[in-house]
């Protein structure tokens, strides 16, 4: 087993660890707590909500970061742009590509209020 500690009242891990690994908050609040609780109560009764819970935080935080990424090539290509932005077709491919991935982002978020409403009316 691998013990980790830290003195930060609030550290924040990338959901990958999270998922792989058990994180302990000595600090919680009850609702927390509860929350913590109902995560271990699913995972025995019901693996496969949990499963589904699991790869739509990876995915959607993967996501993200693809979004972010795009968006940082588009303000880049704005800020080098010379003449007509609208003749760059660079730029509005990067457009078009930031506008699919954001539409992939909503539909997972949404499917991941679903799992959660599915797991909240479950028990």
């Amino acid at each position: 087993k691998f013990y980790i500690t830290t003195k930060l009242s609030n550290p924040h891990y990338m959901p990958e660890v999270c998922i792989k690994t058990t994180i302990i908050n000595f600090t919680v609040t009850m609702s927390g707590l509860e929350d913590q609780l109902l995560v271990d109560v699913i995972n025995n009764e019901r693996p496969d909500l949990e499963e589904r819970n699991a790869k739509l935080v990876v995915s959607i935080a993967r996501d993200q970061k693809t979004l972010k990424e795009i968006e940082d090539k588009i303000l880049y290509m704005l800020a080098n742009a010379s003449g007509n932005i609208l003749d760059d077709e660079d730029l509005i491919n990067a457009l078009d590509e930031s506008k699919k991935t954001s539409t992939a982002i909503k539909a997972r978020l949404e499917d991941a209020e679903v799992t959660r409403k599915e797991i909240a009316e479950t028990w």
